[in-house]
């Protein structure tokens, strides 16, 4: 009987053993999955003259580290923020670099016209051409700071549905906390709520970074990186984007009855990568776009207030500047050709002296963010500043992908399915389960035999 009973154990021990090999083997392709292990110990008999009581499974466990899955959500966060700002550099880099966009090349152009009038001042057709790239010009200007404002208008979009998606991460990993407690409560099964919560907190860690500490009842607390809570038990923060006259976005979290800003520049993730490409790129390459158009708006109009044209009248200004316009920033006044004031003495149509005046801004400097730099090199400046942050982003994240891809290796190395080890496991499992049912069989002929021999 003694060794029926350990037999028996044998078989209810394999049996789970295979359970959970099946579960592991039906589960290889499933994200986020954690593979589970049998735990066994031994039971002791019930007399001291005896070999025991057979074996037990104590636990069947999910194989999973916590350092790991740490490790893999800050690596993400990190990916997430150089992706998130790339997809603007590359943009903007691109924009400021093309033929058709490119402020340097409308000001070669609109200088070489006036170059070309050098000749023949008094030319219709030349002055017309003049006012022609003055207006290729302005429209170079209105169009990249007509992209530039969609970008950002774009980004501010994009910053409001990646709020919303935060909020149903938060909510969702509150609803699974609130799920484990109350079914670990009772003893029940909550691997694959553990499984999915992780996933979801992996999913969460992409737009920021976080803190994730596991409490004794089994729920999970998330918090950002700088200690502001996310998620406490079975409630959840709010994410809202507020936005201010300004046409700039606040961010501000909500967490029971308070409710604070966020410094978005420490978020980390895609949050924070929106916010360093809105402040340290677009925004400053707008802002210097519109001192480089009000400089040569200016320039230009003070050095023709100061000529005459064709019929001896004052000059008149050939730009205009609208800092609060987006499509008409610059504009060219509708000028005639003969309206152009290009003679230095009234009545002079031959004289050229407002004119050379006029060449000698494209190396005359202008004032820009403090320095004084030429039109041409200020343009170059922006392009080169943007194609630096660029290629400089797209080193941290080739960095940082391949950190993320170390980081899930090392946790898949730990939680992930292995079909060669589950093979492996589940034929020494069978052989268990076979030799035990052997024991059983054993025991019963020895029974049986005894029992023949009365």
């Amino acid at each position: 009987m003694s060794l029926s009973q350990i037999a028996y154990t044998g078989l209810h021990a394999t049996q789970l053993a295979l359970t959970a090999t099946g579960q592991n083997i039906a589960n290889v392709h499933t994200p986020g999955f954690s593979r589970l292990t049998s735990v066994m110990s031994s039971l002791s008999g019930q007399a001291g003259l005896t070999a025991g009581g057979g074996v037990q499974v104590t636990s069947i466990r999910r194989m999973t580290s916590e350092f790991q899955n740490q490790q893999l959500w800050r690596a993400n966060t990190e990916m997430h923020a150089h992706t998130s700002a790339q997809q603007y550099l590359g943009a903007l880099e691109s924009l400021m670099s093309g033929d058709g966009s490119s402020i340097s090349i409308g000001l070669d152009q609109f200088f070489a016209a006036l170059s070309e009038l050098t000749v023949s001042p008094e030319s219709p057709a030349l002055r017309q051409q003049a006012i022609s790239e003055a207006g290729n010009l302005a429209q170079r200007f209105n169009g990249l700071n007509g992209n530039i404002d969609a970008q950002l208008r774009a980004l501010h979009e994009q910053r409001q549905s990646m709020s919303v998606e935060v909020n149903g991460l938060l909510g969702n990993i509150a609803e699974l906390n609130r799920q484990i407690v109350a079914t670990e409560s009772v003893g029940g099964d909550s691997k694959a709520l553990r499984d999915h919560r992780e996933i979801l907190v992996k999913e969460l860690s992409q737009f920021a970074g976080i803190r994730v500490n596991e409490v004794d009842d089994g729920s999970l607390t998330v918090s950002l990186s700088n200690g502001q809570p996310l998620v406490a038990g079975s409630t959840a923060g709010r994410l809202e984007v507020n936005q201010l006259p300004s046409g700039e976005q606040q961010l501000a979290l909500s967490f029971a009855t308070s409710s604070f800003p966020l410094t978005q520049d420490s978020l980390g993730g895609a949050l924070g990568g929106l916010y360093k490409v809105e402040y340290q790129s677009l925004r400053p390459t707008q802002q210097a776009l519109h001192g480089m158009a009000s400089e040569l708006s200016q320039a230009v109009n003070a050095v023709l207030a100061g000529g005459y044209d064709l019929q001896g009248n004052p000059g008149q200004p050939l730009f205009s500047y609208d800092p609060t316009s987006i499509t008409a920033m610059l504009t060219v006044n509708p000028l005639s050709a003969s309206e152009l004031a290009l003679s230095g003495e009234p009545g002079e149509v031959g004289n050229n002296q407002a004119l050379l005046a006029l060449l000698e801004l494209r190396q005359a400097p202008i004032t820009l963010n403090g320095n004084q730099v030429t039109l041409n090199d200020a343009y170059a400046g922006l392009l080169g500043q943007v194609a630096s942050d660029s290629r400089q982003n797209q080193a941290d994240l080739r960095s940082a992908t391949a950190v993320l891809e170390q980081a899930q290796a090392q946790r898949d190395s730990i939680s992930a399915v292995n079909l060669d080890e589950e093979a492996v496991n589940l034929m020494s499992y069978m052989q268990a389960y076979q030799a035990n049912m052997k024991v059983i069989t054993t025991a019963s002929q020895l029974f049986d035999d005894l029992l023949a021999a009365f």
